[in-house]
């Protein structure tokens, strides 16, 4: 049987996220990644949680259906390596196990729920071989999911600590701006209540003057910051000061106002100058993972041990 050079592999990373389903399908040149092929849909797993814990039956039908269009682009790539990862809404679900075994099906890959530590450190993997890790400066990842938030602290390539918080833009919306409607005080409160749910960490690390979000809220929020114009640009303090006041003129962005203001809590409590929005996370560092692994497994098998 030929082999399968490294580089020319094909990898394929789907997440079950919180709120979107996404695949990236990606292959290697000269040790750069090319995302060949990218799905995304909105599924609102954790928006249809109900008080039970359990998802609607109306989001799982449509997540199911979603899954069958990514099967159709698996079948046309063919990818020598999948990884499918399950994060938050699936991991906190009480009906979670009969709709994974369903998604396993549908996708023809089983379904890995992952933990809060390794969601972030398949983040930082995608954001240090995107960004690169020239030194050892101290480096800070967030990711804001829709009902969990995970912070990641490196040096370099180095993770030195990862912390994940029950605590997430959807959630923060249907908690406080729920009816839809945006006014001062239950903006303050929402603030309010993510700074105090990131005090209680004690991480310890403040003062950043920059730190990385590898994220949809902190991409979108910077697009309408920004008017949909240099959405790489960093995101200040008084950037999100005036977000929340569009946001309350104009009675609009209420599905964006729960991560604006666990952003603007975060920000507070950490003492983050700037959040810069990263076009990587999770999936890119789950290609990336796979594509270290299969180097490993290769200059293992072309040195083998000598058996005495």
């Amino acid at each position: 049987m030929p082999t399968i050079d490294q580089e020319s592999r094909i990898y394929a990373a789907v997440e079950l996220g919180s709120d979107s389903f996404r695949l990236h399908i990606g292959r290697f040149n000269d040790g750069v990644l090319e995302l060949v092929a990218t799905m995304c849909e909105k599924v609102e797993l954790s928006a249809s949680l109900d008080e039970d814990g359990m998802l609607g039956s109306a989001a799982l039908r449509g997540a199911l259906a979603c899954l069958a269009h990514f099967r159709a682009a698996l079948d046309a790539w063919r990818p020598q390596a999948v990884r499918v990862v399950a994060t938050a809404a699936l991991r906190m679900a009480r009906n979670a196990s009969l709709f994974l075994s369903a998604a396993g099906r549908a996708l023809g890959h089983p379904v890995d729920i992952i933990a809060g530590d390794e969601a972030g450190r398949l983040v930082y993997l995608g954001v240090v071989n995107t960004l690169g890790a020239p030194d050892c400066a101290p480096r800070l990842v967030l990711d804001i999911g829709g009902v969990s938030t995970e912070l990641v602290i490196g040096e370099g390539a180095a993770i030195r600590r990862i912390e994940s918080f029950a605590l997430g833009a959807v959630r923060q919306s249907l908690t406080f701006f729920a009816s839809g409607r945006i006014d001062g005080a239950g903006f303050d409160a929402a603030v309010r209540s993510s700074r105090s749910r990131f005090a209680e960490a004690g991480l310890g690390a403040r003062g950043w003057d920059m730190a990385y979000g590898a994220c949809g809220t902190v991409r979108a929020l910077a697009g309408h910051a920004h008017r949909g114009q240099n959405t790489g640009t960093p995101l200040t303090q008084a950037d999100l000061g005036v977000l929340r006041d569009v946001f309350i003129a104009t009675r609009e962005g209420a599905h964006l106002a729960g991560g604006l203001a666990l952003l603007w809590g975060l920000m507070e409590e950490l003492e983050i100058a700037a959040v810069t929005p990263v076009t990587a996370g999770l999936r890119v560092g789950a290609l990336w993972d796979m594509h270290q692994r299969a180097g490993a497994l290769g200059a293992t098998l072309a040195h083998p041990v000598g058996v005495v």
